[in-house]
């Protein structure tokens, strides 16, 4: 699965929640994701982060090899609101049954930064 391909199928989920990908690319085994929310406040929504993550999981199931994951969140007036993170390691043990969805989704939430 190409980053154009994976691109357009994070898309097609996220947008009715608010999500908007703006870039994706693959850098050095490492997916770097940029997207826009609409959620109102200050920081990165914790519910967006879960439902790029689910998308991901999702898509390791049609094909896609977890990487590292990296992601720019900015509100819709592009400013900026934090970033977070998702080792390929945590996705690879989460999609063997290896890690709950609820250790998964604390240690991302860990990893997040302000902007």
């Amino acid at each position: 699965m190409d980053d154009s391909d994976l691109r357009e199928r994070l898309e097609q989920r996220l947008m009715s929640h608010g999500v908007y990908v703006t870039d994706l690319t693959t850098d050095e085994g490492t997916l770097r994701v940029e997207y826009e929310t609409a959620s109102p406040g200050d920081g990165v929504p914790h519910r967006e982060v879960g439902r790029v993550l689910n998308r991901l999981l999702a898509l390791h199931e049609d094909g896609w090899d977890p990487l590292d994951v990296r992601a720019d969140v900015s509100s819709i007036e592009e400013e900026p609101r934090g970033t977070w993170r998702a080792d390929a390691e945590w996705l690879t043990a989460h999609a063997r049954g290896d890690l709950s969805d609820v250790d998964l989704s604390q240690r991302v939430i860990d990893t997040i930064e302000g902007p």
